[in-house]
């Protein structure tokens, strides 16, 4: 939301308000991981107060991380969209987040359990009203790192071969389908990103 007096100039200007559904700023304290790494449907616009966050990326100063996006000069349109793969062979859920982590669960969570937001972020003071109130579902962090998904950053991205494939450019805001394809070495985990077909939804092997 704009500071109420820009928009007060704005309308003796005559300038309209225009609604973008989905349209939020990125503006939290502390930890924001929860936040990157199970973003809300919507698209990316900005982060503020990069100085009251923790580093996004493992090992990496702050006036170097926001170069590390490198996937957004790739596909900016869906830097940490949420993506999530059940691979049925190892009952493990796989939840991408383009451009930024993977969350890796060996266990099958049904979906509407991993699409809310971590909270390991902490909110500005906005007085006890609004404590707690986001404009997407939140879930609590376990403290207890046994109890965490496997997290693997992104390191670097190959421009002719992706560890993770993405293959078509598509719009946001729309969830993508994902698979976790036979693996040529053992120590390594390929998914592929993709549009979802016709009526397809995201579901757990049974």
């Amino acid at each position: 939301m704009g500071h109420p007096w820009v928009y007060s100039c704005l309308t003796e200007l005559g300038v309209g308000l225009t609604r973008e559904p989905g349209f939020h700023q990125f503006d939290v304290r502390g930890n924001a991981y929860g936040l990157l790494a199970a973003h809300p449907l919507t698209p990316l616009v900005s982060l503020h107060h990069i100085d009251h966050i923790d580093p996004i990326f493992p090992n990496i100063t702050t006036t170097k991380e926001m170069q590390h996006f490198h996937a957004a000069e790739v596909d900016s349109q869906r830097i940490l969209q949420q993506t999530i793969c059940y691979n049925r062979q190892f009952s493990r859920t796989v939840s991408v987040s383009w451009g930024y982590a993977i969350q890796v669960y060996n266990k099958h969570i049904p979906l509407p359990d991993i699409l809310p937001v971590p909270e390991t972020f902490r909110q500005w003071k906005w007085g006890t009203v609004l404590a707690g109130v986001y404009t997407f579902n939140t879930i609590r962090f376990h403290p207890h790192p046994c109890h965490r998904p496997t997290i693997f950053f992104l390191v670097y991205l190959l421009v002719d071969a992706y560890v993770i494939f993405s293959c078509i450019q598509m719009q946001a805001p729309r969830r993508h389908c994902c698979d976790v394809l036979p693996s040529k070495s053992g120590d390594l985990l390929d998914i592929a990103i993709r549009e979802c077909g016709e009526d397809e939804l995201i579901h757990m092997n049974e």
